[in-house]
């Protein structure tokens, strides 16, 4: 578990071949273990009924078990935001999921007041919080969005987020940079025409003490 969770998450694409007897139990160890990271599947490569799929791992998983046979050799291809492992992307959230995500009530206290807002606090990860990140802390952000609150309301689950940018490079000018780079890399893009244009969010990290700005 402790391998493939750190391969997921490491910041070059990771390959693995499936077979089509475990796509589905992988699928569901990919649910279970790390259910926001990005899923490429490539079905029966190079041959006559080829098939290119992706999402997350309960998308997948609703796809294949919808099929009455699961046949051919299957290539899984990970790849999100080239972020290295001890910075896995933020997670936005609700007040309610955030207490979940988070295992200690004095930092979450802190970060409260500037939610919902442009803060992302990195705090100590309970254990639902280590299966999105897989390290001891967590990046968490409540966005001041009715329709993406709304949204994780209506889904039950938080969303793994990017910046407008990829790690190390410069934030997006516009949205024509942003899909050619973001296009079928991410479950979704969201346009917010009424957002703050060249703001990025503030980064606190509450683990530490006193909190330290880190942007």
């Amino acid at each position: 578990l402790k391998q493939i969770q750190a391969a997921l998450i490491v910041e070059k694409p990771v390959i693995i071949y499936e077979s089509p007897y475990r796509i589905i139990k992988f699928l569901e160890f990919l649910q279970e273990n790390l259910p926001l990271v990005k899923v490429f599947i490539g079905r029966e490569i190079t041959k006559t009924f080829e098939e290119y799929l992706s999402g997350t791992p309960a998308e997948l998983l609703a796809n294949f078990k919808a099929r009455n046979k699961v046949l051919g050799e299957f290539v899984i291809l990970n790849k999100t935001k080239n972020n290295p492992p001890e910075k896995p992307a933020q997670i936005l959230c609700t007040l309610k999921q955030a207490e979940i995500l988070a295992s200690d009530i004095k930092q979450l206290e802190q970060a409260k007041p500037h939610w919902p807002g442009a803060l992302t606090a990195i705090l100590t990860a309970s254990k639902e919080g280590k299966k999105y990140t897989n390290i001891d802390t967590v990046g968490l952000r409540v966005p001041n969005s009715d329709f993406l609150l709304n949204l994780m309301e209506n889904l039950k689950s938080p969303l793994l987020a990017s910046s407008a940018n990829l790690h190390g490079q410069a934030p997006c000018k516009n949205t024509a940079e942003l899909l050619a780079i973001f296009d079928g890399l991410v479950s979704c893009i969201i346009l917010d025409d009424g957002a703050r244009k060249n703001t990025p969010s503030k980064i606190i990290d509450y683990t530490q003490n006193p909190p330290k700005v880190l942007r």
